[in-house]
C-alpha cells in the first residue's frame, strides 16, 4: 500500500512540473499581441535581407523608437535616420551631410521597425495565429495583411517569443507568396527609457 501510495505520489509530482513547464510558453495568444500593443518604447539590433529574383541585399544596424519622440534607424556606421513629425531626416556620417525627405519617400527602410507591424494589430480585422518551435523555442506566428501594400509587399508574419513575448522575425511576402524581406531582431529590450539625444536632429 505504502509503495502504491510512494508511486502515486511520484507520478502526481512529474504531471505538476510537466504541465506547469507546458503552461510556462503556451500562453494565452491574445496576451502576447496587448503586450506588443502596450511598447510605448524600445530598441534592438536588427538584419534586413531584401530579396529578390537576382540578388540579396542585407542591411544591418540598430533600430529605437519612443512614443513621444519618433523613430531613429541607424544603417550600418554611415547613416542615421530620424523619423519625426510626417519627415524623415538623415544624416550621413561619411560625407558629414544632412538633408531632408517626406516620410513617404521611404518605402525600404521602415518596413524594418516592428511598431509598423504591431499597428497593423490595430487596423487588421483578419488577423490569424498559428504556433512553431524553431531552436528549441515556441513561437506565435501572427499573419497580417499589409495596409495598401503593393505587389512586393503583401503580407507579413510576425514571429514572437512566446515565453518572452518579444518579436524576434518578421517576414514579409508579395502577393505570390515569395519572401521578400526577412527582418531578425536581436538583444530586444522592451520599453526602455532612451536618451532624447538619440532623436536629435543633426
Amino acid at each position: 500500500m505504502k509503495k502504491k501510495l510512494l508511486i502515486l505520489s511520484t507520478m502526481a509530482l512529474i504531471l505538476t512540473v510537466l504541465f506547469s513547464g507546458c503552461r510556462k510558453d503556451n500562453r494565452n495568444p491574445n496576451e502576447v499581441m496587448d503586450f506588443l500593443k502596450s511598447l510605448n518604447s524600445y530598441s534592438t539590433s536588427y538584419k534586413m535581407e531584401i530579396i529578390n529574383d537576382k540578388q540579396t541585399i542585407t542591411y544591418v544596424g540598430k533600430q529605437y523608437f519612443d512614443k513621444k519622440l519618433g523613430y531613429r534607424l541607424e544603417l550600418g556606421e554611415d547613416r542615421v535616420f530620424i523619423y519625426k513629425d510626417d519627415k524623415i531626416y538623415a544624416h550621413d556620417k561619411k560625407n558629414n551631410s544632412n538633408y531632408i525627405l517626406e516620410k513617404d519617400f521611404d518605402d525600404i527602410y521602415k518596413i524594418s521597425f516592428i511598431k509598423e507591424y504591431i499597428k497593423f494589430l490595430y487596423t487588421d480585422e483578419k488577423i490569424k495565429y498559428d504556433f512553431k518551435t524553431i531552436d528549441n523555442k515556441n513561437l506565435q506566428l501572427i499573419h497580417l495583411t499589409i495596409p495598401g501594400g503593393s505587389r512586393e509587399m503583401s503580407r507579413a508574419v510576425m514571429y514572437v517569443n512566446m515565453k518572452t513575448y518579444l518579436p524576434e522575425m518578421v517576414i514579409v511576402y508579395d502577393e505570390k507568396g515569395s519572401e521578400r524581406r526577412k527582418i531578425t531582431y536581436n538583444n530586444f529590450e522592451a520599453n526602455p527609457v532612451l536618451d532624447e539625444k538619440l532623436f536629435k536632429i543633426q
